[in-house]
């Protein structure tokens, strides 16, 4: 929201960067420097040394120098990375002999030694996936999304070409070397169809933590940044290893990916720095040389994540209790005296109307529109939720109640789908594992419902405008895919998907007025405030002079 006076506020206690006049984040052109007597924002009183402005001309000189020896810096690091790319890649193709044995000799012995431990083989399939393309895809997502929340917008702007890039550079590298994946006799995982030569989660692994770690170097203390840099590596070579200990990589595939990752992120990295020199944007020397990000710091509101406190715990338990009562009572009632009745064949047919139209195509739809009622989906839409819904409110009220609504529906589920006990529809159905008798209420049907609903509640209670509605009306058509999907495939009656959405409304009902109903006194929505600038630090009462 604009003023009269053209400053831009945040919400209460938020410490967002604008881009209005009343924080001066330009320099002189050509001088590369913060008006004299002015002191750089930061969020972080330990970065002061490091955010230190000579005002002297000579001093200027000495700064320019250093920001010029640190593009070279990023200049050699895009050589180190492509050059050993490049030495292994010639390697590769000339198969030279001791290489290839290394590579032919680590794969066939992670091989063997997974080989009769299954246990461990789940646990590095599960762990691989930090470098997979989904979660790359979700995290820069997520990343950008909350920087435009936080009004980042050239920090978002790095991270979306970041992750373009890493999204076209890995699959064209592939298709180009087309080196084929191990052989072996016995392996301990499917293969990929793709090629192996580079390691695509080596590389994506490399710069989505990296670029992420680079955003967020400038509002960590400098004591923590070493421990930021050091996780972010472990989590690298720990994906680099699961790729050969699976026997999907050589060695050779993973330490290419790296090579590349690390070439792509300096010329990213190189590429943002001078572009904000060349804007005359003060360039700092932790991170990307952005101003130390206080859109990136997180400084949540004055206002309990749980107003009431053991009052509203109260309050919920029973709320969870009458919705258990409700649900329960409910299904028993289907699965008793109303099965003979109207309910029951209404029940039956609408079962058989809809398995009547399946074909190869339709099923494939429904099955992918199901997804995001499965594990995978309801997490990442949980998370995705909880962590935009802090950026934009900064309270930890609405991830509270997120996080509520998901594991209550989990535990409210278990409880009445074992006390009805209905057994699934004598259909052949198109689903696989399934609990033969816990067919009421619907699981797939309650979950979305449990997140989909809160993304519902919050737009509705912190937001602003129509745009709240098109989040309301997609969120609804999704919950009645999935409730329409789940009959079609015969896994649940129409009465099921019917008690899995009543019993995640009753559940959210009795969230929403417990934890995410704003209380007297407190901000209904996220609001605009008037305040001082960062830290303290006003600009000057008038430009410098050229001769500053």
């Amino acid at each position: 929201m604009g003023r009269a006076d053209g400053r831009r506020v945040a919400s209460p206690g938020f410490d967002l960067a604008t881009e209005g006049p009343h924080i001066v984040k330009r320099r002189t052109p050509g001088k590369g420097r913060h008006p004299a007597g002015a002191v750089p924002p930061t969020t972080d009183p330990h970065t002061d040394a490091a955010l230190d402005e000579d005002q002297s001309a000579g001093e200027d000189l000495s700064g320019s120098g250093r920001l010029g020896g640190l593009s070279v810096m990023g200049l050699v690091v895009v050589v180190v990375g492509a050059v050993p790319f490049l030495v292994l890649l010639v390697l590769v193709e000339t198969r030279w002999t001791p290489l290839h044995e290394l590579d032919r000799a680590v794969a066939q012995g992670l091989n063997d030694l997974l080989a009769a431990r299954p246990g461990a083989v789940r646990v590095l399939q599960i762990l691989t996936e930090a470098g997979g393309g989904s979660t790359a895809g979700f995290v820069m997502a997520i990343a950008v999304l909350w920087l435009l929340i936080r009004h980042r917008r050239r920090l978002a702007a790095y991270m979306a070409v970041t992750g373009i890039g890493l999204a076209i550079l890995v699959p064209v590298t592939k298709a180009l070397i087309g080196r084929a994946r191990p052989e072996l006799a016995l392996p301990v995982v499917d293969l990929p169809t793709n090629a192996s030569f580079p390691s695509g989660h080596a590389m994506t692994s490399l710069v989505t933590w990296g670029a992420l770690a680079l955003v967020a170097l400038p509002v960590v203390k400098p004591s923590r940044r070493r421990l930021l840099i050091f996780g972010a590596t472990a989590l690298v070579v720990l994906v680099g290893f699961t790729r050969l200990a699976l026997g999907v990589h050589f060695v050779t595939d993973v330490l290419a990916g790296w090579a590349l990752g690390t070439a792509w992120l300096a010329v990213t990295t190189m590429a943002f720095r001078r572009w904000l020199r060349a804007r005359g944007d003060w360039v700092g020397q932790a991170g990307l040389g952005q101003e130390p990000a206080p859109g990136m710091h997180l400084r949540t509101i004055d206002e309990a994540a749980l107003p009431g406190g053991r009052r509203s715990a109260m309050r919920i338990g029973l709320a969870a209790l009458g919705t258990c009562l409700v649900v329960a009572g409910m299904g028993l009632l289907v699965t008793g005296p109303l099965a003979g009745t109207a309910v029951g064949r209404w029940d039956t047919l609408a079962l058989e109307q809809l398995v009547s139209l399946r074909s190869g195509q339709l099923t494939q739809v429904v099955n992918a529109v199901g997804s995001l009622g499965g594990l995978w989906g309801i997490v990442t839409a949980t998370v995705a939720v909880a962590v935009l819904s802090l950026a934009h409110r900064g309270s930890w009220r609405p991830v509270l109640f997120t996080v509520l609504a998901v594991t209550g529906e989990v535990v409210l589920y278990g409880v009445v789908s074992q006390v009805v006990a209905r057994t699934r529809p004598d259909v052949r159905d198109l689903t696989e594992g399934l609990p033969t008798s816990a067919s009421f209420p619907s699981g797939h049907v309650a979950a979305v419902t449990a997140v989909y609903g809160a993304l519902c509640l919050i737009v509705l209670t912190y937001g602003h405008g129509r745009w709240r509605w098109l989040i309301v009306a997609a969120a609804t058509l999704v919950i009645i895919s999935i409730m329409v999907g789940r009959v079609y495939l015969a896994a649940h009656y129409p009465t099921d998907t019917i008690g899995g959405l009543l019993l995640s409304l009753m559940w959210l009902a009795g969230l929403h007025r417990y934890v995410l109903a704003p209380r007297t006194g407190e901000p209904s929505s996220w609001t605009w405030h008037t305040g001082p600038a960062l830290h303290g630090w006003q600009p000057p009462a008038s430009p410098p002079s050229a001769n500053t």
